[in-house]
């Protein structure tokens, strides 16, 4: 089998809700302002801001989706994900998104185990490449 890409398309979040984007800047450097102010000390303004940015750095950069032959690889910045396909037991559409499940019985394991596939525009395809990948 070869590893050759069927669809491959990128999401920007904060593309599609630049509302949220913005408040959430606003609120990291509002919540910077007031940590430098309470210590009364400048540095902590930046240290804040550093660290809150970091944390919401996800958001803002673009995710992009694989679909291979053999494999799921998401890549955002600078990570890598990739999953072979007979790792993911079930799937499970919902709106734009599709969720592919490691455990073929629904667990509280789901949340820390499952993977999100953001579909954008292309969820017809996507749905047609995972049904066809992990039958149900």
């Amino acid at each position: 089998m070869s590893d050759k890409p069927l669809l491959s398309w990128k999401i920007n979040m904060v593309k599609q809700n630049p509302a949220k984007g913005v408040s959430v800047a606003v609120f990291i450097l509002a919540l910077s302002i007031f940590a430098g102010t309470a210590a009364n000390n400048i540095l902590f303004v930046f240290i804040s801001f550093i660290v809150l940015g970091i944390y919401v750095l996800p958001y803002y950069l673009p995710v992009t989706y694989t679909l291979t032959e053999t494999s799921v690889i998401i890549k955002t910045g600078w990570m890598k994900k990739k999953r072979e396909w007979g790792e993911f037991r079930r799937w499970q559409q919902s709106g734009k998104t599709v969720k592919l499940y490691t455990l073929k019985n629904p667990s509280r394991l789901d949340n820390y185990r499952s993977w999100l596939l953001r579909t954008g525009q292309k969820t017809g395809e996507v749905i047609a490449i995972v049904s066809e990948k992990i039958p149900l």
